[in-house]
């Protein structure tokens, strides 16, 4: 299976999003895809084998990433690829430790620790999308943003299939437990989890907002895929507050055919409803924090 072809079974949003990139832009994506997705997978599917077979392939994996002269195979390839575009080895490996950490049942604990998570699992792969995308130099911290909020919407997705790994994404300091969140048994314990899945999304937007502040530093030919990207995303936590709590324990929320169509043809109008002001200065109030980590944004 090819690159591209891993993006399109796999990112079913993504993939629709990115047919609006430049062809180059468009290669490497998918490149950077499903290099990610492979290390996810290795970190998530028991079905790939026992635990110290997967993490014995992510190690090669990152190795033949950083070092790609002497590399093969996916890693090789990507890492080739990022390095020479002039990524960070510093994100790759973060990257791969957060998913590594991952790869055992855990629970968050608190807020902090929550966007930890995000930016090591996603907001890297927003840095490593920058210079495919032609970024200019004050972008990385948009790109970030975008990549947490993404994965704050998956999270709050994949709330039930989460915990069937042994995982609870949403910080218990929330007041919500991985069980009820997991499986609501009366309408109280339906409200308090859905109130807390509602958060997820509403910081979610936040970050989407201050992204969208960062498109003016993407070359106009691959901007209008990302302005797609951010939106089919957000559709997904839109539709899931739009349900509501009653259907959201039915099953996985996903956006149609349709939805997604009427979702680009509003972002090709300007018609998008995440223009707005930003809520809070996300970078500053919530990830100030994380600028120790070697190759976050401003870390240096």
């Amino acid at each position: 299976m090819t690159a591209q072809e891993v993006m399109n079974k796999h990112a079913k949003s993504f993939s629709w999003a990115a047919r609006f990139l430049l062809p180059g832009a468009r290669q490497d994506a998918a490149q950077l895809y499903a290099f990610a997705r492979f290390a996810d997978d290795l970190a998530d599917e028991e079905e790939l084998g026992a635990w110290d077979h997967r993490m014995q392939q992510l190690q090669e994996l990152e190795d033949s990433a950083l070092n790609p002269e002497t590399g093969s195979g996916l890693g090789q390839q990507a890492g080739a690829m990022l390095l020479a575009k002039g990524v960070s080895a510093d994100v790759i490996r973060y990257f791969m430790a957060s998913l590594r950490e991952d790869a055992n049942p855990r629970s968050i604990r608190t807020t902090e620790e929550l966007l930890q998570f995000a930016y090591g699992v996603a907001g890297t792969v927003g840095q490593m999308m920058c210079p495919i995308l032609g970024v200019f130099a004050k972008g990385p911290p948009y790109a970030v943003a975008l990549g947490v909020a993404m994965q704050l919407t998956n999270i709050a997705r994949d709330v039930v299939e989460d915990a069937a790994r042994g995982r609870c994404y949403i910080p218990a300091q929330w007041g919500v437990s991985a069980e009820t969140l997991r499986a609501p048994q009366n309408p109280a314990q339906v409200a308090q989890s859905f109130a807390a899945i509602r958060k997820l999304l509403l910081m979610a937007d936040d970050f989407y907002r201050y992204s969208l502040q960062g498109l003016r530093t993407i070359p106009a030919g691959n901007r209008r895929a990302i302005r797609i990207a951010t939106s089919l995303y957000r559709g997904i936590g839109q539709k899931i507050l739009d349900n509501g709590a009653e259907r959201y324990w039915l099953g996985r929320t996903s956006l149609g055919r349709l939805e997604k169509m009427t979702l680009i043809v509003a972002c090709y109008l300007g018609m998008s409803d995440l223009s707005g002001a930003t809520t809070r200065d996300v970078m500053s109030s919530d990830l100030q924090h994380l600028k120790l980590i070697p190759g976050f944004p401003g870390s240096d």
